[in-house]
């Protein structure tokens, strides 16, 4: 006899929203305290991820490998947690945001302001202290259709359509779908922050990559934002999360980016060289590592989207 059904998740259905009804403090450490439980059930993965670590930090001993490994997981857990915790009172409590003056100040002075980052950290909760602060933020998301295209497990797949749910009830601004027409992006800059965050790159080719130096070696970045904040003439912010522990986050934003100072491949240089430092002081929060080969694969063709 069958007692649930196909999409039942122990993870989302039971264990999350209880750490939720707990102070954010205890809600997380329960979630880090269950990461190493299930990190046993994707042995290939961690696998994949130590090889890439690694590969990139060959001077790293076993212990900060595993280490590394051990906050990835935690992570992970974490940021499934946070779809809970987005509209938490006082949000402050959770996350903060250091050098968000300099977009305040470019807002003021009527200039359009995309953000931007390499997938670092539980990146999401910036939109939730920038709304705290009266501003909103949208983006464009791969997630969101009617159909499971990507053959997720059916309690991942409901629970991703609850995070995105979730997250334009926090965030505020318009979530547009990948693929679908971007006039509404042009349209939604004058009104709100867009966030274009670089994904894990389409397995098939495609034109508009821009190849730039990383780990000492290259990766394929797409110029997506570059292009759309010529276009608009918008500036763009970099920001990147730093763990505090206890759950705790901060946003730290970088200088903005003038695409009129560059020229396409300079400003994806720059960005991939920001995120490699970010990587480096904390190699277990950068969520690409399984993705780091389709990055350094045919990087001259390739293609992901900001």
């Amino acid at each position: 006899m069958r007692w649930r059904s196909d999409d039942f998740s122990v993870r989302y259905d039971v264990l999350f929203p209880l750490y939720a009804q707990l102070p954010p403090r205890v809600g997380y450490a329960l979630a880090a305290r269950q990461a190493s439980f299930f990190a046993r059930k994707k042995q290939d993965e961690r696998a994949a991820i130590r090889n890439q670590m690694q590969a990139c930090l060959p001077e790293a001993t076993e212990s900060q490998l595993d280490g590394w490994l051990g906050d990835y997981f935690r992570m992970v857990e974490q940021e499934a947690l946070d779809t809970w915790y987005l509209q938490h009172r006082p949000i402050a409590d959770i996350v903060a945001l250091q050098g968000f003056e300099v977009v305040q100040e470019a807002l003021a002075q009527g200039k359009r302001v995309l953000l931007t980052g390499g997938h670092f950290g539980r990146f999401w909760f910036a939109g939730s202290a920038m709304r705290a602060l009266g501003y909103t933020t949208g983006t464009i998301t791969r997630d969101g259709g009617d159909e499971n295209i990507h053959g997720l497990h059916p309690a991942e797949y409901r629970f991703r359509l609850f995070k995105l749910q979730r997250l334009q009830q926090a965030l505020g601004g318009p979530f547009l779908v990948e693929g679908n027409d971007l006039r509404p992006l042009y349209r939604a800059l004058d009104n709100h922050l867009i966030a274009l965050i670089f994904d894990v790159p389409y397995t098939q080719a495609h034109t508009g990559n821009v190849t730039v130096p990383f780990f000492g070696s290259t990766i394929g970045l797409p110029a997506g934002i570059y292009r759309i904040a010529k276009k608009m003439e918008a500036v763009v912010a970099p920001f990147y999360m730093r763990d505090r522990g206890n759950g705790q986050v901060v946003a730290e934003f970088s200088a903005l980016l003038d695409p009129n100072d560059y020229n396409e491949q300079a400003m994806m240089c720059q960005l991939a060289s920001q995120l490699e430092a970010r990587i480096k002081e904390s190699p277990g929060h950068w969520w690409l590592w399984p993705a780091l080969p389709l990055l350094q694969r045919d990087n001259n063709n390739e293609s992901g989207r900001f």
